[in-house]
């Protein structure tokens, strides 16, 4: 008889029923009735969760990484768009100044002498009777923005002014020039003013025109000036009348938020163009580092020239005029262009004194992006300086 299944089977069902296994087999009387030990989880044990303080902690913290997120972030982005609009004025700036410096470069003398009417003139305070202009160069008789320069008690003055230039190719005479003006919505063109008789800010256009270098009829042939040399004065006449105030004869626009626009000439020597403290219309120069004090008897002139003198300019010229074989020997430029936004902040404002304290405000003055560069001129005579 197999006795193996009698065995183990109350074992089993003990088992199945929940009992300890020290609880089988047969009990005395001092241990009393058998009692089974459940086996599993108290239904009276509570499961853990966060409190409510604990809930406002981390929502609290989470609050301050997400705000500290989004002031990285957000200084970020400021510091790229910052840099992209400096690029913007950089590249901008730096066209303008090769454009300028190209034509410079190539200015041209003439030796051409034919009187200007000196009418066309008399609005640029120059009263005399000259030749055509190889180079010219007038300041923009309004007051300049002042602006003063952080981290210090220094200002910087920004002059605009109109610049004529001559140049030349092969058969034909260029008459290029700039000026920087203000345009509406009819296209004229105005004096980038604040306000009248105080400067402002504006944008630089350029004008172009060109004669041949000889007369040629070809409707005559038996022209007697057929051959003969032509001469460009009316090429910067011209340009005199396409500045004034509106004007739509010029309409190529450089670029915007031009705020300082000066030329200043220099000599053979190198020493700057200057005029005898202000009161003659002859320019001169230093011939020496030791020659002083600036008198036209110990100074060198510029022959074939004449200078506006006003001792509220800088070197006291407020304009020059080179003609026939005489141009400067070398012409620095200085140029300085306003942010796009600034600029755009400052046409949203309509009344006029508050333009120019927008203007003269300390951030405002560290938004100017400042060029400068000396061009020599390649085609200069040093017998214009003997």
């Amino acid at each position: 008889m197999n006795f193996t299944n009698t065995t183990t089977a109350p074992a089993s069902r003990s088992a199945e029923c929940g009992l300890c296994a020290t609880d089988r087999g047969p009990r005395t009387a001092e241990q009393g009735p058998r009692t089974p030990k459940v086996i599993g989880r108290s239904p009276f044990v509570i499961s853990p969760a966060f409190s409510l303080i604990e809930i406002l902690v981390t929502v609290a913290l989470l609050s301050f990484i997400i705000l500290g997120l989004f002031a990285v972030f957000n200084q970020t982005q400021r510091a790229f768009r910052s840099s992209m609009t400096q690029t913007d004025v950089l590249e901008a700036g730096r066209a303008a100044n090769d454009l300028l410096a190209r034509d410079l470069e190539q200015l041209t003398p003439s030796g051409a002498v034919l009187p200007i009417p000196p009418g066309r003139l008399a609005m640029y305070g120059i009263s005399v009777t000259t030749t055509g202009a190889n180079f010219y160069a007038q300041m923009i008789k309004d007051a300049p923005v002042v602006q003063s320069l952080p981290g210090g008690s220094q200002f910087r003055t920004n002059f605009l002014e109109d610049v004529f230039i001559l140049t030349r190719d092969s058969q034909n005479w260029i008459g290029t020039g700039y000026c920087v003006r203000t345009q509406d919505v009819s296209g004229r063109l105005w004096l980038p003013e604040i306000q009248p008789g105080q400067l402002g800010v504006g944008s630089l256009y350029r004008y172009t025109a060109t004669l041949p270098v000889t007369y040629n009829n070809p409707f005559n042939i038996s022209d007697a000036q057929n051959g003969l040399r032509v001469d460009p004065a009316n090429l910067c006449s011209n340009f005199l009348w396409a500045c004034q105030p509106g004007s739509v004869l010029i309409s190529n626009r450089v670029c915007d938020g031009v705020i300082h626009f000066h030329l200043r000439s220099f000599a053979t020597n190198g020493f700057p163009i200057i005029s005898e403290n202000g009161l003659f219309r002859i320019p001169i120069f230093r011939p020496d580092a030791f020659t002083f004090p600036m008198t036209l008897s110990r100074y060198s002139a510029v022959r074939q020239a004449t200078v506006i003198p006003n001792s509220a300019y800088p070197d006291a010229i407020s304009g020059c005029w080179f003609w026939s074989n005489s141009v400067p020997a070398a012409v620095e430029l200085e140029f300085g262009i306003l942010e796009p936004r600034s600029y755009a902040r400052y046409n949203s404002i309509p009344v006029p004194a508050a333009r120019l304290a927008y203007l003269q405000r300390d951030d405002v003055t560290t938004r100017v992006a400042l060029f400068r560069q000396r061009v020599a001129i390649r085609n200069v005579d040093p017998l214009a300086f003997q």
